[in-house]
This record gives structure tokens, C-alpha cells and sequence, in this order.
């Protein structure tokens, strides 16, 4: 994730990323779903921030029959590093030729007209891919009402060939009914009208990280766990979600200690005063390399098993905490941001967000420590 030559190992400030315990969430995934149900790993964002290579082959020792990425770029990085299984690409080709699809074997989503004419110009191989059905996110997909017309349209494409369909939950982290029953409704709709015409269209899948951990697969034959495999519970409702394991640990070292009187303004703006005379921690951590500015005043960091408060507004390059009841405390000394003991989900409540941001956030010039490697 660095330069060799020119690398940030010397600030001390580090994303450690478990790879045992990303395997043991695949397990969890696989215990979940069954032996009878393809896994198909998300490791778009460079592996939601943990790094595509490292997480990927990982994910193909540890059994899963495809990953997923966002675009063609994160799908050829994955190719050049040498992952065999299939690649499906969420966000369509971008303009990708069919050709180099093709040659690369990744499996393109579609989801509207104008993609099945460029593949079809651009490649003379056959060229399989998946439908997304717009099941009520709104966002990318044919909905229900216009999907009898675009499979009519498909003959005119004879070099595609229809393999799978599959659609995106809006509302799956909420309790099973209302919107995401509805959705499951479209999409069983929608696989009884694809199958009418091609009963050979076999690869079927709407179940995200919730889904499977709610245990909520829709009798489908794939699921897509994302945020789980990284040990993030998309909501406390889910009781297997209690057994993932974070697997990565942020972290980073005391740089500075300084004694400051009671009335003491700390860091840009001043919005933090000290109340009493207070020793102050500066860490070499801040908005460019994740740690989101609305963290400042707000979050808490571990030093030594206890949480001491951030202070004052997050900088680019740094972050102050009170550390004033911990006087123990000394230079160079390891800080937890967060990881085992202070979960990212604590972390990404204290800013407003979701876990999925921190960790997609945190910068390429964090250096990724890689545990549990052969």
C-alpha cells in the first residue's frame, strides 16, 4: 500500500489487518448459509479499505466460488494478482470493451440497454452476464415493470448470454418486513418471468452481509457477505453478528506530551478548553488518513484498556487527546483507534456514519500490516 522506497512505517500509525480472522468470518458466512450456497466475497474499495490482493486470496483459499468488485480497475488488479475464481463486476463495465472482459473472464451486472449494444460491439466472443432487477433501492437495476421489454430486447444480442440475476436490499439491517419483504417480492416476480423464458438461468442472488447473518436468503442458490467478512455487524439485531471478528486494527503512537493550565484552547477554532490543568497527547493521525474530522470532540481512543476522550477538532495530520487520568502515559506509547476492545461501529456512531465509511476511508498512506499470512 506503500512505497518501498518512501514509506510512512516510521509514523506509527498503522491499519494491522488479521487475515485469520477474516477467514474465520468466511467460515461464520459459510456455517450460515449452508454447503449448498455459493459465497461470492465483496472486496470492492480495496477490500473495504483493507487492501483487494491480500483479502481476496485469502477469501479464494478459503473456499468462496466468486468475488465482487466495483469496476473494471479493481477487477484487473485482481487478475494481475493472480485470483483465478470468477470476478463479477456490481458496477457494470464503465465502458470496458467486451473483448477485455472476456479475455479476463470477469462477469459484468447489467442493468440497462445501452450496456448489452456496447458489449455486443465491442467483443465477437460470447459473453455471459447477470441482470439487476431494481427491487425498490432505487438506484441501479430494470425495474419489474420494464423487465418483460428489456428480455424481449435480448435477441438482438446474440453474443450475450443472460447466466444470473440478482438485485440490492435497501433496508435489510432493519427487522424482516414492510420494504425489504416488498423487495423480496419483486425479485421473486422478477426470477419466475426470466425463468419462464430460460429455465437454464440458474444463478440467483439478493443476500447481502444482513441477509445472511438475519438468515433471510430467500431460498436463492448465492449470497454476498461484504461488511462481515471485515467483522462488522450491520446492526446489533443480529445475534450471529456478536461471533465476527474485527479484522482491522487501527492504531497509532504518542508523538507528543504537553502540561497545559486550566483555560487552555486546543487545536483550530478553540472549541475545546481545558477545564482544569490537563496533559495533553498528540497523535500523528487525522482527516487524510480517515479519522473523519466530525470525530473531533466526540470520539474516545484506548491507551493501556481505558478511553480517554479526543480533543479539540481533528487535523489533517494530527488529533490531541486527554489523557490528564492517565498519568502513566509516555511518549511512543500504542493508541487504539479502533479494533478489538473499540469497535469501529462505536467509532463510526460517535461521527454520524456507518462502519463501511471508516473503514473504506482510512488513506493509502497508512501502512497495512498483514497477520496471519502464509
Amino acid at each position: 500500500m506503500n512505497s518501498p522506497k518512501f514509506s510512512n512505517q516510521f509514523r506509527g500509525t498503522v491499519a494491522r489487518i488479521d487475515l485469520k480472522a477474516l477467514a474465520d468470518n468466511l467460515a461464520l458466512a459459510r456455517e450460515l448459509v449452508g454447503e449448498a450456497i455459493s459465497l461470492m466475497g465483496v472486496v470492492k474499495a480495496q477490500a473495504y479499505g483493507h487492501g483487494a490482493l491480500p483479502v481476496a486470496k485469502t477469501l479464494e483459499a478459503g473456499g468462496v466460488q466468486a468475488l465482487a468488485v466495483a469496476t473494471p480497475a479493481e477487477a484487473l488488479e485482481l487478475r494481475e494478482g493472480g485470483l483465478q475464481v470468477p470476478v463479477f463486476l456490481l458496477g457494470g463495465p464503465y465502458g470496458a470493451p467486451g473483448d477485455l472482459l472476456a479475455r479476463h473472464r470477469l462477469m459484468p451486472v447489467l442493468f440497462q440497454e445501452a450496456q448489452l449494444a456496447h458489449l455486443q460491439k465491442t467483443s465477437n466472443q460470447s459473453l455471459g452476464f447477470h441482470l439487476k432487477v431494481d427491487s425498490g433501492m432505487t438506484r441501479l437495476g430494470v425495474r419489474l415493470e420494464e423487465l418483460d421489454e428489456f428480455l424481449d430486447r435480448l435477441k438482438n444480442y446474440p453474443n450475450l448470454r443472460l447466466e444470473g440475476l440478482l438485485t440490492h436490499l435497501a433496508r435489510a439491517d432493519e427487522t424482516f418486513s414492510g420494504p425489504t419483504a416488498a423487495q423480496y417480492e419483486v425479485f421473486r416476480q422478477a426470477v419466475e418471468r426470466v425463468r419462464e423464458r430460460d429455465p437454464k438461468v440458474q444463478c440467483l442472488h439478493l443476500a447481502n452481509s444482513a441477509a445472511v447473518l438475519g438468515g433471510e436468503l430467500g431460498g436463492y442458490n448465492w449470497a454476498r457477505p461484504g461488511i462481515m467478512l471485515y467483522g462488522s455487524n450491520p446492526h446489533p439485531r443480529f445475534e450471529a453478528g456478536r461471533r465476527l471478528r474485527p479484522v482491522m486494527t487501527f492504531e497509532t503512537r504518542i508523538l507528543s506530551l504537553k502540561t497545559v493550565p486550566a483555560g487552555t484552547a486546543v487545536s483550530y477554532g478553540g472549541e475545546w478548553v481545558a477545564p482544569r490543568p490537563s496533559r495533553i497527547a498528540v497523535l500523528p493521525v487525522g482527516y487524510a488518513d480517515g479519522y473523519l474530522r466530525r470525530l473531533g470532540n466526540r470520539a474516545q481512543v484506548m491507551i493501556e484498556g481505558q478511553r480517554v476522550p479526543v480533543v479539540g477538532r481533528v487535523c489533517m495530520d494530527l488529533i490531541m487527546v486527554d489523557v490528564t487520568d492517565l498519568p502513566q502515559v509516555r511518549l511512543d506509547q500504542r493508541v487504539l483507534l479502533w479494533g478489538p476492545g473499540l469497535p469501529v461501529e462505536e467509532v463510526a456512531g460517535w461521527g454520524d456514519t456507518i462502519s463501511y465509511e471508516l473503514l473504506c476511508q482510512v488513506s493509502r498512506r497508512v501502512p497495512r500490516r498483514y497477520e496471519g499470512e502464509d
